[in-house]
């Protein structure tokens, strides 16, 4: 069964008792609701002192706010304060004191002190001495103000009467009240000074004015007013008046013609009393005294009253307008004044009492709004006319009856009803049902939390469960279902939403339930509980606002499709209220307002003027006539305008780097920029050797959305950058970085800057000399190279000229020696021991003639190759079978083929084997001698032989002198020679790692 069938068939006996009206008398308030368009704050200059003396104020054309201490000027960039006379202090000519500053349109940056004049340019951070002809005796150069006019001329005032007039570089100077104040005898002091009608107008200490006129040569004119006798303090130009606001006299108007006339502002009076300043602006003018200042329009009449949220009360000392915005200076720090974001404005209630905290509201079709506060409640009519029902407190829920009356719940006063015809709030008549009557009048629905309605009942949702109010019988019993069972009571019924399932959703202390078919489920949390202030439906989803867990999707079974937290930019996971409006979630929390359109989340916070940060629960109404919608919190209510576009970038601040400071190793290589914000830089070069020792980014405006600030470098993560924190690059290698910033103001994206940081390198770093030196050390290789092929041709030239002298001229001797032997001994017939003295000399020639010819070998460039090495070895041992009659067998394995082998390695290569052979011979057993020469990564000759092991010195037979000279000729080439003898086999090995020439 559906909720209107269930309610329609409950209790056929129906009770009434005794109704009683109470009437309650309405205070009318007959000042119209003003649009609180303004918000104001003070400026942290400091972060270690609260309070600052405030001397004068001004702001440069990109929002950084400059302001004037006892002697000293700063720069605010929205986190820091700049000394701005420390950075300069080398261009400075004398020890001045500077006594008024001001910011002109140029960005330059005046400072008239009492020695000199002069302005910084800040986009080359270099001071302009105003040549001291133009100014007054140097006794006599205290300034009274600095100004600049609607026409951009500036006017620097002096107390004893001197004017200077600076526009577009041209000087002018005015002596008039300096001349008349010699004449009198009495100081005539300019006060303040205005563009009206073509001319300029000053006024003066003597309750006079001086006009000049800038077509006409800068003539001059000079009016007394007999009706004023005091200092005219401060001048406001209309179209037709200009005003005139004169000490303890008030204000007075001014005419062409030159008539004067008394003045009194229809909304506020000018105080006699306490110090207050008339400061006029282009669209609009300011009046401050200590407490509060007021925005004026340019009949003087008020738009808004803003409270100086001083803690002294100190005076306003200075005004000044730029552009949207107000700077305050007093004794204890700057207070800004500036707009709130565009759709925000604030329904305060003007019940007495300190608790505006409110929770219920309702507007009519035709605008009017009834609203109610824990401090009473008020009905504001179309025409902004307001009537308050003081008595009417805690009204927490209102539905309405018809178009004129309203079903209001209350916290302990159960059902009113409030009837805007005859403006009075009543008692609800209700009969107890018998089950209600039974009831402990403690269990009763008195506190009333949410309100809904089907055809035949309201459904009343308290502390104490779920009620029924039958709107015919009007009586009043809880909730059952078709058992009897009361399911919600002890549960906090916070909202009910009623669906297009004829059922409802019900959000209570514990979780979101779902009656449905006579039914009841609780859909969120599944597991244990949570409480939950509100629903809404969109689809087939159910977002709900939870109690900690942020605001969480669901389908209709429960399961959770999407959660926004703080992680996703929510500015508090308690969430209050929640308004659906065409795809955008309005949500209320308990730090601040947040817009959710999709993932994107928009938070509002009280520096762009909402005017409170915690808000109420449920307390929330979609004026959908007007695009609009109301959030109740702490102070009243909230109302923001749907039309706007609240997910633009137009409301995002912007960050810029305000300071760049560099330093190299030396103490002289320090050098700081203060001027990028002012050239728009996006480059920033560091020479060789320099270092970025601190890179700082301000925030113009920061006061109004309390920006963060985050950075990366290249491709690396992002980086939150806190007040007065800095970036820096100390020793960079060469090469470009690139650093984006990113300001957050208003919601999860943010606006981007980026620049880039180009380190020079060093000469010896760059391309260019790295090749040179490349070059040059190939150069250089190539020159050795062909030394050594040149050097290495001149010894084989060497050696192949000495080979062939050996074997020309040493050769043919020994051969023509050996023949004459052999000739002598077959012609001559000679004794025996004749004949064995030629054998010997003919052996001892042919024995010389093959040493020469292994020295030839040797020495001949032509057979430094492994394969000639082969062939000689192999030769060797083939003629030496010959003579000596025994078996070989020469193994090569590997590659001989190719390859070249130094002549030193060749030779003793050759000698070795020539002795391994001859001693292997020598102590064989007639069995065959295995010759092996392994040509790889290494070069290895092994010579093995068998011996009778009967001798047991063999080894030492074999080795002998033979073997230390052959030791003696593998040192020699950086090889080793190894011997192993057992079990009758005798082996010589010797290895080469390969080297240079093999």
């Amino acid at each position: 069964m559906n909720v209107k069938g269930m309610v329609s068939s409950r209790y056929a006996k129906q009770r009434q008792i005794v109704r009683m009206f109470v009437t309650m008398w309405c205070l009318v308030s007959f000042q119209p609701v003003v649009g609180q368009d303004y918000t104001i704050t003070k400026l942290k200059l400091f972060p270690d002192r609260d309070e600052v003396l405030i001397k004068d104020v001004t702001r440069d054309s990109l929002g950084f706010v400059w302001f004037l201490t006892n002697g000293e000027i700063y720069r605010y960039d929205g986190y820091r304060s700049l000394d701005i006379l420390k950075t300069i202090e080398e261009q400075r000519l004398m020890d001045d004191m500077p006594q008024r500053i001001f910011a002109d349109h140029q960005n330059r940056l005046w400072m008239a002190g009492n020695a000199s004049l002069s302005y910084l340019d800040l986009k080359t951070w270099r001071t302009h001495e105003i040549d001291t002809v133009l100014l007054p005796p140097v006794e006599k150069r205290s300034v009274r103000f600095v100004e600049q006019l609607s026409d951009s001329t500036l006017v620097i005032a002096y107390e004893n009467g001197h004017i200077l007039l600076w526009k577009e570089g041209h000087v002018r100077i005015l002596d008039d009240l300096y001349q008349m104040s010699l004449a009198t005898t009495n100081t005539i002091t300019p006060e303040c000074a205005t563009f009206w009608n073509g001319c300029y107008w000053i006024s003066t200490s003597a309750g006079t004015l001086l006009s000049v006129d800038p077509d006409r040569d800068y003539q001059t004119r000079y009016y007394p007013l007999d009706s004023i006798r005091q200092k005219i303090f401060h001048l406001v130009a209309d179209r037709d008046f200009m005003y005139l606001n004169v000490y303890e006299e008030g204000l007075y108007r001014f005419e062409p013609s030159g008539a004067v006339s008394k003045f009194q502002p229809r909304d506020f009076s000018v105080s006699k009393t306490k110090f207050h300043v008339l400061k006029e602006g282009k669209e609009r003018h300011v009046y401050a005294e200590p407490e509060s200042v007021l925005l004026l329009d340019s009949a003087l009449r008020v738009t808004q009253q803003l409270a100086i949220p001083s803690t002294h009360g100190f005076r306003v000392s200075t005004v000044r307008i730029a552009g949207d915005e107000i700077l305050l200076g007093s004794d204890e720090g700057i207070f800004v004044v500036y707009p709130k974001t565009a759709g925000i404005s604030q329904l305060i209630p003007d019940n007495p009492g300190t608790n505006k905290s409110t929770r219920g509201l309702y507007v009519f079709p035709d605008g009017g709004i009834f609203y109610g506060t824990y401090d009473g409640a008020g009905y504001v009519d179309p025409d902004g006319k307001t009537w308050r029902f003081d008595e009417l407190r805690h009204a927490y829920v209102m539905l309405p009856l018809n178009e004129h009356t309203l079903l209001i719940g209350t916290e302990g006063g159960f059902l009113k009803v409030f009837d805007r015809n005859r403006m009075q709030v009543s008692e609800l008549s209700y009969t107890l049902s018998a089950s209600a009557g039974n009831q402990n009048t403690n269990n009763l629905p008195y506190y009333v939390m949410s309100l809904a309605e089907t055809g035949t009942d309201f459904l009343v949702g308290s502390l104490n469960g779920l009620w029924l109010l039958d709107k015919k019988e009007w009586i009043l019993r809880p909730f059952e279902d078709k058992s009897g069972t009361k399911h919600t009571m002890g549960l906090h019924i916070r909202h009910i939403r009623l669906t297009d399932r004829h059922g409802m959703l019900v959000s209570t202390n514990v979780g979101l339930f779902q009656w449905d078919d006579d039914n009841w489920t609780k859909i969120f949390p599944k597991t244990g509980n949570l409480g939950v202030y509100k629903s809404e439906v969109v689809g087939d989803t159910i977002w709900v606002a939870t109690q900690g867990a942020g605001l969480v999707a669901t389908d209709w079974q429960g399961h959770i499709i999407q959660r926004l937290t703080t992680e996703n930019g929510l500015s508090n996971n308690l969430v209050y209220s929640l308004e659906w409006i065409d795809g955008i979630k309005v949500v209320g929390t308990a730090n601040g307002l947040n817009l959710v359109d999709g993932r994107r989340v928009r938070r509002i916070g009280t520096a762009e003027g909402l005017s409170q940060s915690e808000f109420n629960s449920g307390a929330s109404f979609w004026d959908a006539a007007r695009k609009r919608v109301f959030i109740g919190g702490l102070m009243g209510y909230t109302v923001l305008d749907m039309t706007q576009r609240w997910f633009g970038s137009h409301d995002q601040l912007e960050s810029c780097v305000t300071e760049i400071h560099t330093s190299t190793r030396d103490a002289a290589g320090k050098s700081s920029d203060y001027t990028w914000p002012y050239r728009g830089e996006r480059t920033l070069v560091l020479k060789p050797g320099q270092s970025l020792t601190g890179l700082y980014a301000g925030t113009p405006g920061n006061y109004r959305t309390d920006a963060k600030v985050r950075y990366t470098l290249n491709t690396g993560d992002w980086e939150q950058l806190g007040p007065g924190q800095f970036i820096s690059l100390i020793e960079p290698s060469p090469g470009d970085y690139r650093i984006r910033l990113e300001t957050l103001s208003t919601g999860t994206e943010g606006r981007r800057k980026e620049f880039t940081i180009v380190k020079r390198p060093h000469y010896y770093e760059t391309w260019w000399f790295k090749g040179v030196i490349v070059v040059l050390v190939a150069g250089l290789l190539l020159l050795w190279y062909r030394n050594r092929i040149r050097k290495i041709h001149r010894e084989q030239a060497i050696r192949n000229r000495i080979a062939a002298d050996l074997h020309d001229e040493v050769g043919s001797s020994l051969t023509r020696i050996f023949f004459q032997v052999n000739a002598l001994s077959a012609r001559q017939h000679l004794d025996d021991k004749q004949d064995k003295q030629l054998q010997l000399i003919a052996d001892t020639s042919k024995h010389a003639l093959l040493t020469m010819s292994d020295m030839v070998w040797s020495i001949d460039s032509r057979f430094d190759t492994m394969k000639d090495l082969v062939i000689r070895m192999k030769d060797y041992a083939y003629r030496l079978r010959d003579e000596l009659d025994f078996r070989y067998r020469f193994d090569e394995p590997g590659e001989v083929e190719s390859g070249r082998i130094s002549q030193a390695v060749r030779q003793n290569l050759f000698l070795i084997f020539k002795e391994a052979l001859t001693n292997a011979i020598k102590y064989s057993d007639d069995s065959e001698i295995i010759i092996a020469l392994h040509v790889g990564t290494t070069v290895r000759l092994e010579v093995t032989n068998h011996y009778t092991k009967k001798h047991p010195a063999v080894s030492d037979r074999q080795g002998g002198c033979g073997l230390e000279n052959m030791e003696l000729r593998a040192v020699k080439v950086g090889g080793k020679l190894s011997v192993a003898d057992e079990d009758g086999l005798f082996r010589v090995t010797f290895e080469l790692l390969p080297k240079r020439g093999i």
